[in-house]
C-alpha cells in the first residue's frame, strides 16, 4: 500500500471546506514565518474529511503548521460520515483527537512492556502507557479529603507545583484521567472484538506472600458471586452504601463495615479483592508492528495531543460559564408546594453560572469561579496539566 503524504497547506488546498481554508490563511497571514496552522477541531475535521472524500487510513505527525499527513489507503469513492465511524470514529465529537496515537502505545506496551501480572486495572494501564503521570494517577485515586490535603501539601513542597491552587489541581488530574481511562476502555473493547488482544474482566485477591510482599491472583467466578452477596449483605447490616464506602472513610458504619468485611476475605485466604482485567497479546498485525519502535516519539507526540485537546475542552466549559444556563436542581419539596406542576413549567434555569454570581461572595472564596469569571480557566488548566507532565518527563 503506497503512503501519499501531504503537509498542511497542500491538505488544506485540496480537502478542507471553505470555512477551514479561511482559517488556514488568516492565521498564516498574521504569521512572521507566513505559515498557515489550523486548532485542535478544525485538523479533526480535516482528517475526517480527508478519510470521506478519499483515504481508508489518514495520520498526522509532527508540530504546529509544520505537522506531516499520511495517507493510506486511496479509494475511488467517497464514503459517508456514518461509515468512517467503523474506522477509528474519527468523526465522534466525543473521541480523542489522540486515539490512534494512544492505541499503539497500548499494543507497545503489551507487546515490549515489563509486567509482573497479566492483569492490570484501566487506570493503571493509563500510567504504566504513559498516557498519564504517577502524579495524575495517585491525585485522581484519592477520595478522602485528609488524604487530599496530605497529598497536596507534600506535592506543593516542590518547586515546580508551588502556588498551583488545591481545587484546579484536582480538577485538572480528575477530569483528564478520567478522559483518558475511559477512551482507553473503548479502545480495549474495539481490539478485543478485532481479536488483536484478550481482554477478560476479572476479579483478584490479594494474599501475603513470601518476606510480606503481595501475591495478587484472579477468583474463580463462582466465589466472586459469593463475595458479592456477603459485601450486599454487609451493606444492608450496617445500612452504607457504595458512595460511604468510599468517601466516609471515618463514619462509624463505614468502619464497621470494613472491619467485618475484611475478616470474611482473611476466612477465604484474602487481605482485599479489587476488580481488574486480564489483558494479553492475541494476534499481531505486520503493519502494527512497524510502529513499535516508535514509543519515545509516540509518547511525546502523545502528550502534545492530549494538552491541546484538554485546553479546547477547557475552554469550552470557561464559555458555558458565560452562556450556557446552570444545571436546575430537582427541588422536589418545592414543586409539592406549588401544587405539584411538572418541573419544566416554573423552574427552566436561565441563568448561567456568571450571572449566579452577582449578589453572592463567591468571587471572594471559591477559586474556580474566581478563575472562570477572569476568563483564564483554559489558560490556567493547560498550565497545570503542563506542570504535571513535565515534571514527570524531568523524574524520568
Amino acid at each position: 500500500m503506497e503512503d501519499v503524504k501531504f503537509n498542511l497547506e497542500e491538505a488544506v488546498n485540496e480537502y478542507a471546506n471553505a470555512a477551514i481554508k479561511k482559517h488556514f490563511y488568516d492565521k498564516k497571514s498574521k504569521s512572521k514565518k507566513s505559515k498557515g496552522n489550523l486548532g485542535t477541531n478544525q485538523t479533526n475535521q480535516l482528517l475526517t474529511d480527508m478519510k470521506e472524500k478519499e483515504w481508508d487510513i489518514v495520520e498526522i505527525e509532527g508540530h504546529g503548521a509544520d505537522r506531516i499527513i499520511t495517507c493510506k489507503g486511496r479509494r475511488d469513492k467517497t464514503i459517508s460520515r456514518k461509515e468512517l465511524q467503523q474506522y477509528n470514529k474519527c468523526g465522534n465529537k466525543n473521541q480523542m483527537v489522540y486515539r490512534t496515537t494512544l492505541e499503539e502505545l497500548i499494543l507497545m506496551y503489551l507487546k515490549y512492556g515489563i509486567r509482573r501480572y497479566n492483569t492490570t486495572t484501566n487506570r493503571r494501564l493509563a500510567y504504566e502507557i504513559g498516557a498519564i503521570t504517577q502524579e495524575m494517577y495517585e491525585l485522581s485515586r484519592l477520595k478522602n479529603q485528609e488524604e487530599k490535603e496530605d497529598y497536596y501539601k507534600a506535592l506543593t513542597e516542590m518547586k515546580i507545583f508551588t502556588g498551583i491552587e488545591y481545587s484546579l489541581l484536582f480538577d485538572v488530574a480528575n477530569r483528564e484521567t478520567e478522559r483518558i481511562v475511559k477512551n482507553i476502555e473503548s479502545i480495549l473493547e474495539d481490539l478485543s472484538i478485532n481479536n488483536i488482544i484478550y481482554y477478560v474482566p476479572v476479579t483478584n485477591g490479594v494474599v501475603e506472600g513470601k518476606n510480606g510482599m503481595e501475591e495478587h491472583e484472579p477468583l474463580p467466578p463462582l466465589l466472586v458471586g459469593e463475595i458479592v452477596i456477603k459485601q450486599r449483605q454487609l451493606r444492608e447490616k450496617y445500612n452504607v452504601a457504595f458512595s460511604d464506602l468510599r468517601f466516609r472513610l471515618k463514619d462509624e458504619r463505614v468502619k464497621a463495615y470494613k472491619k467485618e468485611e475484611w475478616e470474611y476475605l482473611m476466612t477465604l485466604g484474602y487481605t482485599r479483592i479489587y476488580n481488574t482485567n486480564i489483558l494479553e497479546l492475541k494476534a499481531w498485525d505486520k503493519e502494527i508492528e512497524d510502529y513499535f519502535q516508535k514509543r519515545k516519539e509516540l509518547k511525546e507526540v502523545f502528550m502534545l495531543e492530549h494538552r491541546d485537546y484538554a485546553i479546547d475542552k477547557a475552554e469550552k466549559r470557561n464559555t458555558d460559564f458565560f452562556d450556557k444556563p446552570a444545571k436546575v436542581k430537582n427541588n422536589k419539596p418545592l414543586v409539592a408546594l406549588l401544587g405539584g406542576r411538572e418541573k419544566k413549567e416554573f423552574f427552566k434555569e436561565t441563568e448561567t453560572e456568571y450571572d449566579k454570581v452577582f449578589g453572592t461572595d463567591l468571587l471572594e472564596y471559591d477559586s474556580m469561579t474566581q478563575i472562570k469569571f477572569s476568563n483564564a480557566y483554559g489558560k490556567y488548566f493547560g498550565e497545570v496539566l503542563k506542570v504535571l507532565k513535565e515534571y514527570q518527563a524531568e523524574a524520568e
